[in-house]
């Protein structure tokens, strides 16, 4: 009978830590507020090779949301943004906020700009720019691609956290009809 109940409590425990370690690993936009790379690299996340990058996101419309950073706060409302990655190095980029009004979105239209991988980083540029003036480290934990500035404001912070990626040019809600 004894023997029966340190099994059963060894088991539990067992069942307890790995829950306990599935937990540390699924990470949400929110979860990552204010969150320095530096501790991605503290739970064991590596950073993505230029080439892992790209077969991630090639041909493939990607959405997930933005993250509050010290230098950019974003004030309790949650922003979303989409990203298609064209193989000829051509993206499709929006986003939209709640920032004016609670439960309906406010989206931006459509902006075009081209992405390249400059040392195993995601670089891109908008409109007329004549460089490179956003590139990203990319963090990938089974489930969410990790997304962390490496320029501008918010360097060093997590930026954003995409949830999804969808082969070919593809809008979903709250993107369509905007």
């Amino acid at each position: 009978m004894i023997y029966k109940k340190l099994l059963l409590t060894f088991f539990s425990l067992l069942l307890v830590a790995c829950a306990s370690n599935s937990k540390d690993t699924t990470f949400t936009a929110q979860s990552l507020k204010n969150t320095p790379e530096e501790n991605l690299k503290n739970k064991g996340l590596v950073a993505l090779s230029g080439e892992e990058i790209t077969h991630l996101i090639l041909n493939k419309t990607v959405t997930g949301e933005y993250v509050s950073t010290p230098s950019i706060p974003l004030n309790n409302y949650r922003s979303y943004w989409m990203e298609f990655y064209n193989e000829d190095g051509y993206s499709i980029y929006r986003y939209c906020d709640t920032a004016n009004v609670p439960n309906q979105w406010s989206c931006s239209k459509k902006i075009t700009g081209q992405w390249k991988i400059f040392d195993n980083r995601l670089c891109l540029k908008y409109r007329e720019s004549k460089k490179f003036t956003h590139c990203f480290r990319a963090y990938f934990d089974k489930e969410n691609y990790m997304v962390v500035a490496t320029t501008g404001k918010s360097a060093g912070y997590v930026r954003g956290i995409a949830t999804q990626a969808t082969e070919g040019f593809s809008e979903a809600r709250p993107f369509i009809n905007n």
